[in-house]
Order: structure tokens, then C-alpha cells, then sequence
């Protein structure tokens, strides 16, 4: 993990970017967010960091499934029964699944073909149309690479990307926002080697500094009805930094859990 040059700050500012239509496939995202920025009287200055929620990352790449068009295997029927959860369902969990970690009480622990270890592979039927359901992107670290680059060359400023899910979290209740995608910023801030206020050397801290942006600006996008599908977070005092989703993630053999 390479050096990153940072500075704490002691201000952020979270701003939600309204007015973004129902996204369908196909659709520009960069185009429809250019669009609500001059209609919210936006603007974008160099290290401003732009979430975008997964959903509508993948509504416009075509990962919304009609459910009466999955066909359940005999695997899909069994967990549903032990479950009781729509054997459609099921089948798409299985799909998007690299291993089954866990199954009890209506929810599947998966480990997702991207690496992420989630609920029912991060397959979501709210806010879309009934007997529909959302995948996760197919490729989200792609996506909002593409996306920076986009908003970048569109914009003249220098910006980072990143798009964010909830997900649950081991030993707690609830749901939070995670980043499942980073592009400009650390996915991880490697402090170690630093010292603290009483001169002791930092030997294993690492600081998640993408998912902490993504739960901060889940405050303000939501998880319903809200209808703010990205933010701006500004302030935050980091050095464009190439980095991956995959520094996040555990490997297997340093999984305590599994």
C-alpha cells in the first residue's frame, strides 16, 4: 500500500444532489447529474468526493431482474424452504454467489463474486417497480472509474468517485452505508508508523476512510424515500490516490470468522 499524503480536517460538508429522474438503463449518469447540479444552483471544486448509490449505478447498466422470469433450481427450492424466502429470489442469490457462508431465520450470508461478504448477496427489491428486484453493479469498481473520468474531463476539477450500498455489519444491529466501489481516494489510510500524542508508534491501524465517507453521506441520501440518489462530500483533505475496492476486503486466510 503506497503512501498517502492527508491532512485532518475539522469541517466536512455533505451535500445531497436532488432532482435525478427514475433511472433506467442506458441512461447517462453523468449527463443526469451535470443536469441536477445546475438545476440545485451546484458546483464542483477540486477534492470534492461524489457518492453515488449503487442502485442507480445499476439501474442504468441493466442489473434490474423481472422476477417472473427466473426459473428456481432444485438448490434454490430447498433454501427457500428452509428460509422462507421467494425460491426467485433465492436463485438470484445464488447466481451472484462465489460461497454460502451462513443461512438462518429469512437471510443468506454470502460471499458475492465481487468479494464482498453480505446479506443475501446485496439483491434489493426497494424502490423499484413490484416483482423486480436490483442486483449489485456488476463491476462497481469499473463503474466509477469510468465515472470519474467522465465528471473530471467534464468539469476541469480534479475529483474522486466512489458508490456506496448498506450493508450490515458482524456483532451490530442495523444497516450502514459502505463504499463497494472507490476511485481517487484511499479505500484504505494505512496509519501505521504514526505516532500519537503520547509518542507511541501506531502498529496496526488502518483507517477504512471510504466506507467512513460513504456512512457519513448516507445520513443525507437515505434508504427509502428520500430520493437523493448522490452527494458531495467536501472538505475532506486527501491527496488523489489510485486505489481499489479489493484493498477493503479481507483475504480468506485473514478472516478470523470463517
Amino acid at each position: 500500500m503506497s503512501e498517502v499524503k492527508f491532512e485532518f480536517t475539522n469541517h466536512l460538508e455533505i451535500t445531497g444532489v436532488k432532482g435525478l429522474p427514475e433511472i433506467s438503463e442506458g441512461d447517462d449518469l453523468t449527463s443526469l447529474f451535470f443536469d441536477a447540479l445546475e438545476e440545485n444552483g451546484l458546483g464542483l471544486e477540486d477534492g470534492d468526493v461524489i457518492i453515488f448509490t449503487s442502485k442507480i449505478l445499476s439501474k442504468s447498466e441493466g442489473r434490474v431482474i423481472a422476477l417472473a422470469k427466473v426459473k428456481p433450481g432444485s438448490e434454490a427450492e430447498r433454501i427457500a424452504k428452509e428460509t422462507g424466502k421467494d425460491p426467485k429470489i433465492v436463485q438470484l442469490i445464488l447466481n451472484e454467489t462465489k460461497e454460502i457462508l451462513r443461512i438462518a431465520r429469512n437471510i443468506i450470508i454470502v460471499e458475492t463474486h465481487h468479494g464482498f461478504v453480505c446479506a443475501n448477496a446485496g439483491i434489493d427489491e426497494s424502490n423499484v417497480e413490484v416483482g423486480k428486484a436490483v442486483l449489485l453493479p456488476e463491476d462497481p469498481q469499473s463503474s466509477v472509474s469510468r465515472l470519474r473520468q467522465e465528471i473530471e474531463a467534464r468539469s476541469g476539477k480534479l475529483v474522486s468517485v466512489l458508490t456506496s450500498d448498506t450493508f450490515g455489519r458482524a456483532f451490530r444491529d442495523g444497516v450502514t452505508g459502505i463504499c463497494i466501489g472507490v476511485s481517487g481516494i484511499p479505500a484504505v489510510l494505512d496509519r501505521r508508523g504514526e505516532q500519537d500524542r503520547f509518542g507511541k508508534i501506531a502498529r496496526i491501524t488502518k483507517e477504512a476512510v471510504a466506507d467512513e465517507v460513504c456512512a457519513a453521506a448516507n445520513l443525507v441520501i437515505g434508504e427509502f424515500s428520500e430520493g437523493i440518489p448522490v452527494a458531495i462530500v467536501r472538505g475532506l483533505r486527501l491527496m488523489q490516490h489510485d486505489s481499489d475496492i479489493k484493498d477493503v476486503l479481507f483475504l480468506k486466510g485473514n478472516d478470523l470468522f470463517r
